[in-house]
């Protein structure tokens, strides 16, 4: 049997997303300044190709700058970055715990409950800066939720650039196949019925 035509070929976008300084009451206080400062050099980019009549999401590219001061052990700083990354991807993309109208979990299983593994991770491009940390100790900042936090918000915002130009918008984790399609679809439609 063949394949019915494709309408589009996949497309290809590139979506970055930046934290460059935050501030907050519970950072360390300087003693020079008095004030509360944590400052963050952190930015994921990413590069996906979206078939647009199935939804399937391919990650080609993802490159993330940090900047979590001195580093004490570069090794566990690339894993925690690597690993928070591989998190948010399932959070993007995979993991889910649905339930029913009773409040029953329906993924009950690793067969019901889908998370990314190796061929879904993309390999990692990681690039430090190191702007050692005023008002801790040795230097050091904080690592691990900039790994994990920042990759479905690029994931999802390169899909949006991917389907700009038809107003397709996604507004729900994961974005399955399903999901994307169903958007694509609603979005085809809606760009057809407008004069």
């Amino acid at each position: 049997m063949r394949d019915p035509p494709r309408r589009d070929p996949p497309r290809i976008a590139l979506h970055s997303i930046r934290a460059t300084r935050l501030r907050s009451s519970f950072a360390p206080r300087s003693a020079a300044s008095g004030t509360a400062e944590a400052a963050v050099g952190l930015r994921h980019a990413v590069v996906v190709a979206v078939d647009p009549d199935n939804g399937v999401t391919e990650i080609l590219d993802y490159v993330v700058s940090e900047d979590c001061g001195t580093m004490i052990n570069p090794m566990i700083v690339d894993g925690q970055v690597q690993g928070g990354i591989a998190q948010g991807i399932g959070t993007a993309l995979y993991e889910e715990i649905p339930y029913d109208e009773q409040g029953q979990p329906l993924a009950t299983t690793f067969a019901d409950y889908m998370v990314p593994c190796a061929p879904e991770i993309p390999g990692v491009r990681i690039f430090h800066l190191v702007t050692p940390a005023l008002t801790t100790e040795y230097g050091v900042k904080g690592l691990g939720e900039g790994g994990a936090i920042a990759p479905p918000a690029a994931i999802a915002n390169a899909i949006a650039d991917a389907f700009r130009d038809i107003g397709a918008s996604f507004n729900e984790t994961p974005l399955t196949p399903r999901r994307v399609s169903e958007a694509i679809e609603r979005a085809r439609r809606a760009k057809d019925a407008r004069p």
